[in-house]
């Protein structure tokens, strides 16, 4: 996937994602980062915990994590730097400020196509609703390449 102008990191379905641009209505905004992690791989996302909305497409290079948010997101400190977010990107994969354990965070494609993602699935329903775009667009449609995590769920429960 071109990543920024780079050939860093791939989505499982090779989908391209311009993270040159942030996310429509959602940029600017104060948040953190986050991680998740699909069929064993770690994807990170910028999160407003104050709003409770996803602020990132999944990312799955951490660099290109740190770069997005310093372009796209501030803390309540204001912004700052690749180097600053590359550090909350590192501090994402040993926790997490939505769940308490990373058996909450951690989803397969076969687990999420039976419509029960274990210890996973309120952290699912909730991550669903911070995806999910705003008035104006199909219901149910998430930002980004947010898909990517419902799409199988959505198969399975129907």
């Amino acid at each position: 996937m071109a990543v920024d102008g780079t050939q860093a990191g791939t989505s499982p379905v090779n989908e391209t994602v311009d993270l040159t641009a942030g996310l429509p209505g959602r940029t600017g905004a104060i948040g953190g980062i986050e991680s998740l992690v699909l069929d064993g791989r770690r994807f990170f996302f910028g999160f407003d915990f104050t709003s409770d909305q996803v602020l990132s497409p999944l990312i799955d290079d951490a660099a290109a994590m740190a770069r997005f948010a310093a372009r796209h997101m501030r803390q309540r400190t204001g912004a700052h730097d690749e180097r600053y977010w590359a550090d909350l990107v590192r501090a994402s994969v040993d926790g997490s400020g939505l769940v308490w354990t990373d058996e909450q965070r951690t989803f397969t494609t076969t687990t999420l196509e039976t419509g029960d993602a274990g210890a996973a699935q309120g952290h699912l329903l909730y991550l669903l609703a911070a995806a999910t775009r705003e008035a104006g667009h199909p219901p149910g449609s998430t930002v980004a390449n947010w898909h990517l995590l419902f799409a199988p769920y959505a198969r399975g429960a129907c």
